[in-house]
């Protein structure tokens, strides 16, 4: 069960517990009073035990409201089982792109199996699915699905905030793929007159009718450009751990261009023989880079880089 989901459900068991001591006391209802006590002592431990867990496999709950939904009763099962695809669908090619490269613009999209998520619960309320990673005994650390999971549920929620600003953070993952998938998405949530609430890890995320148009139209107002690959120089800084580089000095000046690292380009490194961080974090390099522009109407475009490179060491930097 998502950590959220069951936090909560402590939480209220622990206030029903408390209201009931509060309506007797030890001398009047020893008995009474001494079980609702250790009852009690029992769900904090268990609140406490729920707050240290890590989870390391992907996890997420999708709950609706809107027209879709008649109550705790049901929801239609033709939206349910186009949005739940859909919604896969944005994993899948997530994931595909972070560990194989760039999708081609047509064709199967690959490690469509390693991107599979489960249904293994019904919620009610507001009507939902929880959906989880495949259980494994060796995960020990966060797993590459879980990763892009928690992406993808951050890239939709951001998508559907009033603040202008939240579109060069969402930029960087998007490409032209994957954008069409969450126009797809957008589209039948609002064509459907659907609400989300998106629960992953302790967070919850909630979209109403009118941020899901919102975020419709965003979608729809966004063009991805693929630039000409770029050869620049300057001091190179590396994050493997989240496939994250930095070069500073280009040109010559101050700017500093940030950005992804391919995984074939880790590869390489990784690969190569005798290569150790010390010999190319820190130092001036020419590296190649793929340009892509984010565009949207009557704003400025958003340039992300990725790095795909190392052409050739220019030399230590200046202590």
């Amino acid at each position: 069960m998502l950590k959220k989901l069951r936090l909560d459900g402590l939480r209220a068991d622990l206030a029903a517990v408390d209201a009931l001591l509060a309506t007797r006391s030890e001398a009047e209802d020893p008995v009474g009073w001494l079980q609702f006590s250790i009852r009690r002592e029992e769900i904090e431990e268990e609140i406490r035990a729920a707050q240290a867990a890590e989870e390391f496999l992907a996890s997420v709950g999708l709950f609706f409201g809107g027209r879709p939904v008649l109550g705790s009763k049901g929801i239609r099962a033709d939206f349910a089982g186009l949005v739940v695809a859909q919604f896969q669908d944005l994993v899948s090619k997530r994931l595909a792109t972070l560990e194989s490269g760039p999708l081609a613009a047509r064709g199967p999209v690959p490690l469509r199996e390693k991107a599979q998520l489960m249904i293994t619960d019904v919620a009610r309320g507001s009507f939902g699915f929880l959906l989880e990673e495949e259980p494994s005994s060796d995960a020990w650390t966060n797993t590459p699905l879980q990763i892009v999971v928690e992406e993808m549920s951050e890239l939709i929620y951001r998508l559907s905030l009033p603040e202008d600003e939240i579109f060069e953070s969402v930029s960087e993952a998007l490409d032209e793929r994957l954008l069409l998938s969450v126009r797809r998405f957008f589209q039948l949530l609002d064509d459907a007159g659907a609400t989300l609430r998106i629960v992953q890890g302790e967070k919850s995320l909630p979209m109403g009718a009118d941020a899901i148009h919102l975020a419709r139209s965003r979608s729809e107002a966004l063009q991805i450009v693929q630039r000409e690959d770029e050869k620049i120089e300057g001091v190179l800084f590396l994050l493997p751990s989240t496939r994250r580089f930095e070069l500073h000095g280009v040109a010559g000046g101050d700017e500093v261009v940030k950005g992804a690292v391919s995984l074939e380009c880790l590869e390489t490194l990784a690969g190569a023989e005798g290569a150790q961080v010390a010999d190319v974090v820190g130092q001036r390099w020419r590296v190649q880079v793929r340009v892509r522009e984010v565009q949207q109407r009557n704003r400025k475009p958003q340039v992300n880089y990725t790095l795909t490179g190392l052409l050739a060491r220019l030399g230590t930097t200046q202590a």
